[in-house]
């Protein structure tokens, strides 16, 4: 059998997400919600399987669509992205159902015999394909749950592939919103070798809105990997255009460093156009996000 020397810059460099396996599943694919640190929980995002699955039957949209890309750590190493795309519609008033697609990109390398020659070359890929339901139990109160499948391949022998589940719940009254969920339930996953944890992780937070401002509080604990917390400020003016802000504490190596963002918004005629752009990390620093959506 060939021997391969996988040589993973990945694994090393995006190593603050991927210390445990899937770490690609702590990155949101709103750009909104990454322009406010990742302060999602309680947000209204056009990625509620990412964010809060129950927030979709909160919303008065019939239909939102959204598709982003994020170029992940490029002052770190080049290579490194995340495709997303989600979509949810309205069955009846009361029940929301979505889908999503997640693609985390990696450089290829070299394939490396025992004996040195390189006989050819493998690029990574991790992806997730989605698909949940939001329900409203009652005027401002909506639970969710959403399934993922997963798939991973670091190598031309090293693939596996998992399911896991997100709950959330939601609360709405006038400006205040409040959410939980815990995300990546799901067994172990294995490339050959011992098994890797998910990254589950249950986190809960707050956000208020009032005279076009939004502040959005996060905490998020990732098991056996350690703590996060974002704080995350948005103004609209007139809902139409957006400034934010936000800072993100990760509290250990294997979760998402410690990282400022800033994002700009606009939105028209049911289009909306957003980008972020973090900074202030040394393995963060000069990621951006850009995200399209639509929605009536």
């Amino acid at each position: 059998m060939k021997k391969y020397l996988i040589l993973f810059v990945c694994l090393a460099v995006s190593l603050p997400v991927r210390a445990q396996s899937l770490g690609f599943l702590q990155i949101s694919s709103d750009a909104a919600v990454s322009g406010m640190a990742g302060a999602g929980v309680a947000l209204h995002s056009y990625a509620p399987i990412d964010n809060n699955m129950a927030d979709a039957a909160l919303g008065t949209e019939t239909l939102s669509a959204a598709a982003s890309y994020t170029l992940w750590q490029p002052a770190v190493a080049s290579g490194y992205g995340l495709i997303g795309v989600n979509a949810s519609y309205r069955i009846i008033p009361k029940l929301t159902v979505a889908l999503s697609f997640k693609d985390f990109g990696s450089p290829s390398y070299d394939i490396v015999q025992a004996d040195g020659r390189v006989t050819g070359t493998f690029k990574p890929m991790d992806l997730a394909i989605g698909a949940g339901a939001a329900y409203q139990l009652m005027e401002g109160l909506s639970v969710g749950v959403a399934a993922q499948f997963v798939h991973s391949s670091l190598g031309p022998e090293a693939k596996s592939s998992t399911v896991m589940v997100n709950l959330s719940a939601k609360y709405r009254s006038g400006g205040l919103q409040a959410g939980v969920g815990v995300n990546n339930i799901g067994g172990n996953i294995s490339y050959g070798g011992d098994p890797y944890a998910l990254p589950m992780l249950a986190k809960g937070g707050v956000a208020y809105s009032v005279a076009g401002f939004t502040a959005a509080l996060e905490a998020a604990y990732v098991l056996k990997a350690g703590l996060m917390a974002s704080l995350g400020l948005e103004y609209g003016f007139k809902d139409m255009l957006f400034v934010r802000g936000g800072y993100h504490y990760g509290g250990s190596p294997y979760v998402i460093p410690s990282h400022a963002s800033l994002g700009l918004g606009a939105k028209f005629s049911g289009f909306r156009l957003d980008v972020s752009f973090l900074t202030a990390s040394a393995t963060l620093g000069n990621t951006l996000c850009f995200g399209l959506g639509y929605s009536f």
